[in-house]
């Protein structure tokens, strides 16, 4: 064998070695630090029984912590249910609902477009004064484009916000918003509140 030929074979074993052991590595860390859920794999290859027995049998190591486990997300809000569905195991769904996962669940990204759809149609309804329920102030518009404008800035510094946060955000905005509609709404009819 020539020396470049041993060097190459020599460097490609190497790398070879290495990567079984940086492989070795990774598994010895998720096992470490219990970074794997066991019930994903299950929920992946629509192993239904394999989802009974964690959930059923108190003699499996994760019994204990499977509600824990069937509840937890990724860092981007996913959880065991959004994995499910995107590779197509409806019989793991209905095992899924079955020990109490939500259904009707609603994700940060839909909670984060609800709030931008709200901020976009409040702003508009105030911008064009046909949809506007009856004549504004416009001390009331700015304060409501204002609102509109720090929650539309909220949502762009605050991009990890958890669901709870967004629907806070929301709440906060329909706070100021209704009040004004309210008022716009009576004085259109005619029946405007004495201020005193």
């Amino acid at each position: 064998m020539e020396p470049e030929a041993q060097l190459e074979s020599d460097s490609s074993e190497k790398s070879l070695f290495f990567s079984q052991e940086e492989e070795k590595e990774e598994s010895q860390e998720s096992k470490e630090t219990g970074i794997e859920n066991p019930l994903i794999k299950p929920a992946l290859t629509g192993d239904v029984e394999g989802l009974q027995k964690i959930f059923e049998d108190a003699e499996n190591p994760h019994h204990k912590h499977a509600m824990q486990l069937l509840l937890e997300e990724d860092i981007v809000g996913r959880n065991l249910l959004y994995a499910a569905c995107m590779a197509g195991q409806s019989d793991v769904i209905r095992a899924l609902a079955k020990y109490g996962v939500n259904l009707n669940e609603k994700t940060a990204r839909d909670a984060r477009l609800a709030l931008r759809k709200y901020i976009t149609k409040v702003s508009l309804t105030i911008t064009d004064s046909e949809k506007g329920p009856g004549k504004l102030l416009k001390e009331d518009k700015n304060t409501i484009l204002n609102a509109c404008r720090v929650k539309n800035n909220w949502l762009e510094t605050h991009p990890d916000a958890s669901i709870n946060e967004l629907f806070e955000q929301r709440q906060n905005l329909e706070d100021i918003v209704t009040p004004i509609f309210t008022k716009m709404a009576a004085s259109r009819q005619g029946k405007m509140p004495n201020p005193l």
